[in-house]
């Protein structure tokens, strides 16, 4: 899988994290198996089929544990590891008990799982801390020698300098620079950063790194993303790249158009009574309307109107116009604060789905004003009208609220370049986990905006 195979990247440099990620395996599965025949013994089988058993939950605990990114100790902060661990043992301790409750014919007491789930939870924690602090110690960061057109800013180097435990930049020249001076500079590096410029120099730096047994780390442009979901071809003697330049297919639209209705029907279903709920809070709170409809964009340009709860006081563009939510967004009431945080405010767009409208993943629909002023400054965020806009979505998942319109893009059209059913299904288990990450729905904060964004304030 994908995220497996990140994760060996992330830890490739030695052994340490390969045993790392087998112990936060091993563990739970151990734990899980003593208490299953402890406690379940009316749910066990005879002689060797209590391994196939353990084989499919270790299965399941992988899967859930590559989905929520578990495996990535260097990257993420040790709360945000321990929440995506608690998520990804629930859900597997979840189905193994309604499994051990078919196998038994009969609901079982669920303490046992619950003991077990709280203990994983515990062992795991030891394991990330202890990991999280002698990692860096076993495997010293890579020093990164960051190549770049010196008149961008530097919000790019603070972001990366965010993963200083795997990646530490340790020196910086410009690509101005001649190439013999270029090379000089990159030997005391392990790993080269290439930033913006000329397309012949980042070739020339890549060709370099692979001579030299370099690691080389790309902020790629659009041609690199549409490049990597290329599919190898030989004509004759000759290696082609077929480039996916035509978008979804019929039978994956197909599927999930499908695939929509049905959970658009069974989310409408079952979370009637929080939308209820919420209905009710929203309209106690001012006495306005409950819902907020806003015209958005969705494939080829389509217009439509959104639904959403409203979480901002009656008429909020009254005096400003078509403005970004800011992060101490004064129009925010107290109960539109805490729906924004939960997403609960974004329920309602279900039935945006069920019309057609809008799709489970996909890029998150724009508003037409602000989408012509994006493209008057990044053009390549027109790329996004090439799919249906979601409910949930590649840059809004890996992303936050402030993430630059340019580097937004980057996100979704790698999302539709790789668009799979397996792909969606990642992204609709892994949109349980950002609903608790603060950071990934901020507004935006005013000394960070994107130039578009300060003019449209103006």
């Amino acid at each position: 899988m994908r995220q497996m195979r990140e994760a060996k990247t992330e830890n490739r440099r030695s052994g340490s994290g390969m045993f790392i990620n087998l112990l936060l395996t091993v563990v739970p599965v151990v734990i899980f198996g003593f208490s299953y025949v402890r406690f379940y013994k009316n749910a066990t089988f005879w002689n060797r089929g209590n391994y196939l058993f353990f084989f499919i939950y270790a299965f399941l605990l992988i899967l859930f544990m590559a989905v929520y990114s578990s495996y990535r100790v260097r990257q993420f902060r040790t709360r945000e590891l321990v929440f995506s661990f608690a998520l990804a043992s629930f859900l597997t301790n979840l189905v193994m008990y309604f499994v051990m409750c078919l196998i038994a014919r009969g609901m079982l007491r669920p303490w046992g799982v619950i003991l077990t789930t709280l203990v994983q939870w515990a062992v795991e924690t030891g394991i990330y801390v202890l990991s999280r602090m002698l990692l860096p110690l076993m495997e010293p960061p890579v020093r990164v020698l960051y190549v770049r057109d010196q008149t961008l800013d530097d919000r790019f180097r603070d972001k990366f300098d965010s993963r200083r435990s795997q990646y530490r930049i340790g020196g910086e020249v410009s690509c101005d620079l001649l190439w013999d001076d270029l090379k000089t500079a990159m030997g005391p590096f392990g790993a080269v950063l290439i930033g913006d410029m000329p397309a012949s120099l980042r070739q020339d730096i890549i060709i370099y790194c692979y001579r030299t047994g370099r690691e080389a780390l790309l902020l790629p442009d659009m041609p690199d993303i549409l490049l990597c979901s290329a599919m190898p071809m030989v004509a004759g003697d000759t290696l082609i790249y077929d480039l996916n330049t035509q978008g979804e297919d019929l039978a994956y639209r197909t599927v999930k158009r499908a695939f929509d209705i049905f959970a658009s029907v069974l989310g409408l279903t079952v979370l009637s009574p929080l939308m209820l709920v919420t209905a009710l809070a929203v309209k106690l709170q001012d006495g306005g309307p409950v819902f907020y409809r806003q015209v958005r964009l969705t494939r080829g340009g389509r217009r439509f109107m959104l639904t959403k709860f409203r979480s901002m006081v009656v008429n909020a563009e009254s005096g400003t116009g078509a403005v970004l939510a800011g992060k101490q967004d004064a129009r925010i009431t107290r109960v539109g604060r805490f729906i924004r945080a939960t997403r609960i405010d974004e329920l309602p767009q279900l039935w945006n789905i069920l019309k057609g409208d809008m799709t489970l993943v996909g890029p998150r629909p724009e508003r037409p004003e602000f989408y012509e002023k994006i493209c008057a400054e990044y053009p390549e965020f027109e790329y996004r009208l090439k799919v249906k806009a979601g409910l949930t979505g590649y840059a809004q998942l890996y992303g936050k609220y402030n993430t630059t319109f340019a580097d937004k893009a980057r996100l979704d059209v790698y999302y539709i370049q790789h668009a799979s059913l397996l792909l969606d299904l990642k992204l609709i288990f892994y949109t349980l986990k950002i609903i608790f990450i603060k950071e990934s729905t901020e507004g935006v904060e005013t000394p960070q905006r994107d130039t578009a964004a300060a003019q449209w304030e103006r």
